[in-house]
């Protein structure tokens, strides 16, 4: 067991670091998965207290890989419960260069960089202070688990327990979020066998020193939600023409380069959290003709997906827009296409542009092929089936949309609307349940607290984490069309990706980050403040969960 000290914590800190545990890697992230699992169970409980530990196996994981649950409860049922939660998978570790060998080894690698120095200028001197333990996994996030860990072995010794404490520890939180999303339904289950009803969920992911826009000095965020992020794609069908004879066919590469011009940092895809702050724009992460070899004919299919960011947005109020978008773009394909034609001497008659959603297209299969809605959703899913299953979820998914295109017959050159993997839901506070109401002014008075325990105010309040995190499944703020929207229009669905709807749809979670404090999560600096960790994050933690206890 490990003891609820600065020492205690620190030690079991340092051996899960110890595990390697990238995303992707299973034989090690089921191994750090196994030591969670011992650490859990070797906890004795007092006073009739009763810990319960499982694996749960990731539901859909081609991979194998185990989530770690536990709960807590008092020998007389607890009205309140609260859920420590967080995930055992880390980044790769090549960026650490010759130092990669040892970078999962915490001491030795602080040691060493200490040998070497030459580090940029904040973090040298954080690495000269003493203050500061360098390695991956160091603040995001094993050093927050290993505070939970430490947490639930103390109030199992609680002779008067007044809460029910759960316990998720995840894989591949970094990569996919296959660890959470297919740890769901079995969570939700074992919680409902218990009548488990959560009133709060608290993340042990870091709060990452941030130096937020007009503000002069760094601080620790504490934050009460957390960002979405959802992926639109399109499928540009042209139409193919010899090189020679450009103005017989419609290059799908115009066509997609103008989708990536009407999309890309687009104000209609703007959103603000709650506090104001503006979300990072809309980006394409990928932009390509889909041909595997050399070819001189005019592109008949290209293809590009984005990285948008969402607070209230749902997928359906984006699928709208992204609709418009593609419309915009099909527009200026045949008024450049026109102007070209015109500066050539040329005389042409251009088609129209089609735009179709997925589901539009699934439909029109439907009606060609007349079959129902349901044969054509499982014709598409036995495809994505057919596609090598180590390709990413994206090509899968783009490969699916390909099919689907194909087995229609389309009258015109389209732009077909849809989205790839993966969706993160926004999940914040909105201050309309007496539980988001308590978690809410709980973070407050944590926030107030830490400025003052750290002795350096250096501590904030934001409404939502900037970035991705499983936080965004612990509910659905949203319809279920809206929800249904992502499903009918996400070829692959059930293969590529798949997510809890009916968990997502039922849960209602207040959040917030309880964990340590570090800096340069995911860079060869990762590293985490020793101090505020290891002395000041232990008190906060006991104090909120004894708040939320509170009737």
């Amino acid at each position: 067991m490990t003891p609820y000290t600065a020492e205690g914590i620190l030690a079991l800190i340092t051996k899960l670091c110890a595990i390697p545990s990238i995303s992707g890697h299973a034989e090690q992230e089921n191994a750090c998965a196994k030591l969670i699992y011992e650490e859990l169970k070797s906890i004795p409980c007092s006073g009739g207290n009763m810990l319960d530990v499982k694996f749960i196996d990731c539901e859909g994981d081609a991979l194998k890989r185990k989530a770690v649950y536990a709960l807590l409860t008092p020998p007389r049922a607890a009205e309140r419960s609260v859920l420590l939660t967080g995930h055992f998978d880390v980044v790769d570790t090549s960026c650490y260069g010759e130092l990669q060998p040892i970078a999962c080894d915490l001491p030795l690698l602080t040691e060493k960089l200490k040998e070497l120095g030459g580090l940029e200028r904040t973090a040298q001197a954080d690495l000269e202070s003493g203050n500061w333990l360098f390695g991956r996994g160091s603040m995001d996030m094993k050093a927050g688990l290993a505070l939970f860990i430490a947490a639930i072995g103390k109030y199992a010794a609680q002779e008067n327990l007044a809460v029910n404490i759960a316990f998720l520890a995840v894989p591949d939180e970094e990569a996919n979020s296959a660890g959470m999303r297919g740890a769901m339904r079995e969570f939700c289950t074992l919680l409902e066998e218990h009548s488990i009803k959560l009133n709060a969920a608290l993340t042990g992911e870091p709060c990452f020193w941030t130096k937020a826009a007009g503000q002069t000095p760094a601080t620790r965020p504490y934050y009460t939600g957390s960002t979405g992020k959802i992926m639109p794609a399109f499928l540009a069908v042209g139409q193919g023409a010899h090189i020679e004879n450009y103005f017989a066919g419609l290059s799908s590469a115009l066509m997609i380069a103008n989708v990536v011009r009407a999309v890309e940092a687009s104000a209609a895809l703007q959103e603000r959290t709650v506090d104001g702050v503006l979300l990072s724009p809309a980006a394409c992460l990928s932009m390509q003709v889909r041909r595997d070899s050399y070819s001189v004919t005019l592109p008949e299919r290209s293809a590009a997906y984005f990285n948008v960011l969402c607070v209230e947005r749902t997928p359906l109020e984006i699928l709208q827009i992204c609709r418009k978008a593609a419309t915009s773009a099909a527009l200026e394909t045949l008024a450049a296409v026109s102007r070209a034609a015109r500066a050539y001497g040329k005389s042409v008659t251009l088609p129209s542009i089609d735009v179709f959603t997925v589901s539009e297209l699934v439909q029109m299969r439907a009606a060609q092929a007349k079959i129902t809605k349901a044969d054509v959703m499982l014709e598409l899913e036995q495809f994505a089936r057919s596609v090598p299953g180590e390709l990413d979820a994206r090509e899968i998914s783009l490969r699916t949309l390909e099919h689907l295109a194909s087995s229609v017959r389309l009258i015109n050159p389209a732009i077909i609307v849809g989205f790839v993997p993966p969706y993160y839901p926004a999940l914040y506070n909105r201050n309309r349940t007496e539980d988001e109401m308590r978690l809410r002014g709980i973070i407050m008075e944590t926030v107030q607290e830490a400025a003052e325990l750290a002795g350096d105010g250096a501590t904030s309040y934001t409404e939502v984490f900037m970035g991705i995190s499983d936080l965004s499944f612990l509910g659905f703020q949203g319809e279920e069309a809206a929800l249904l929207a992502l499903k009918d229009n996400m070829p692959g669905w059930g293969v590529a990706y798949d997510l809890p709807i009916e968990q997502l749809l039922t849960l209602d979670v207040p959040v917030a980050n309880m964990g340590p404090a570090g800096r340069d999560a995911h860079k060869d600096t990762e590293r985490l403040e020793l101090r505020y960790s290891l002395e000041v994050a232990p008190k906060l933690l006991l104090n909120a969960i004894d708040k939320i206890a509170r009737n």
